[in-house]
């Protein structure tokens, strides 16, 4: 019989994993909690006091799973980014102040989030079958410090940063002023067009309108024919696109066009 007991068994750490020497490669560790940080829905409109409060939970769920090995971090950070994925959609899916017709798609993919954390954890519970790490018995109890977790993530946005080499904090930031927005909208707003008219002999199309849609002449062109046949095509793929938003799975309905009709 083992002389092994409750009693003296040294209490077991979960959150040794933390540790710069810990039990696990500290730069694996660090990129999965960069992973992870980068995972959480974060409001901009709430305090940097509830935002690390949220990270600084979601460290210490991943402890709680007592990953051993680096396989078993990659399952508990997809299965803490699958919760928070699940807690933002019931958010937006329950939120009655501000109403939107996606609540039903919210809802659903909440509820599909929500099983991929049940799956997940399955996964590490039967992974984790095999002899684990963690001692028998239950860990004694102990007087927990307090945190400051403005102080914990900043001293892990410190160390996240060093990891990414002194190269990329070399870097200079971009600076985005109102003219390079203005710019950047419009090569963004150029390219658009050039993919919606690639194909078609725009140089010897009669009638485009500035705004880039045509009125049906009575005898159209080959040249004009094809270029309405495109915008029909998307302005039927945008209405389909605004049915999916809505949560209607309805095909647009197909409209007869005859000569003076405005295509867009």
């Amino acid at each position: 019989m083992s002389d092994v007991t409750t009693e003296t068994t040294p209490p077991y750490d979960p959150h040794a994993i933390f540790d710069e020497n810990g039990p696990i490669n500290p730069s694996f560790v660090a990129e999965a909690i960069r992973t992870l940080m980068r995972a959480l829905p974060i409001d901009r409109a709430e305090s940097a006091d509830w935002a690390n409060r949220r990270r600084h939970s979601a460290m210490l769920a991943l402890a709680a799973l007592h990953p051993r090995d680096e396989i078993e971090v990659m399952i508990g950070v997809q299965a803490l980014c699958a919760y928070h994925a699940a807690a933002a959609c019931w958010r937006l899916g329950m939120n009655h102040h501000h109403p939107c017709g996606d609540s039903t798609r919210h809802i659903a993919t909440a509820a599909s989030a929500a099983r991929a954390f049940d799956s997940l954890l399955r996964g590490l519970e039967r992974r984790q079958i095999k002899p684990l790490t963690v001692p028998l018995g239950r860990p004694a109890p102990r007087k927990w410090n307090r945190q400051d977790p403005t102080s914990y993530m900043e001293a892990w946005e410190t160390r996240c940063r060093d990891a990414e080499g002194a190269s990329l904090a070399e870097t200079p930031a971009v600076a985005w002023n109102p003219r390079a927005i203005a710019l950047a909208n419009e090569l963004r707003e150029a390219d658009r067009i050039a993919v919606e008219n690639e194909g078609l002999d725009i140089e010897h199309t009669d009638g485009i309108l500035p705004g880039g849609g045509m009125i049906m002449p009575e005898h159209p062109t080959p040249q004009q024919e094809a270029y309405m046949a495109r915008r029909l095509g998307l302005a039927y793929r945008r209405e389909c696109q605004e049915n999916l938003r809505r949560g209607l799975r309805q095909y647009p309905p197909i409209r007869h066009i005859r000569p003076g009709d405005l295509i867009l």
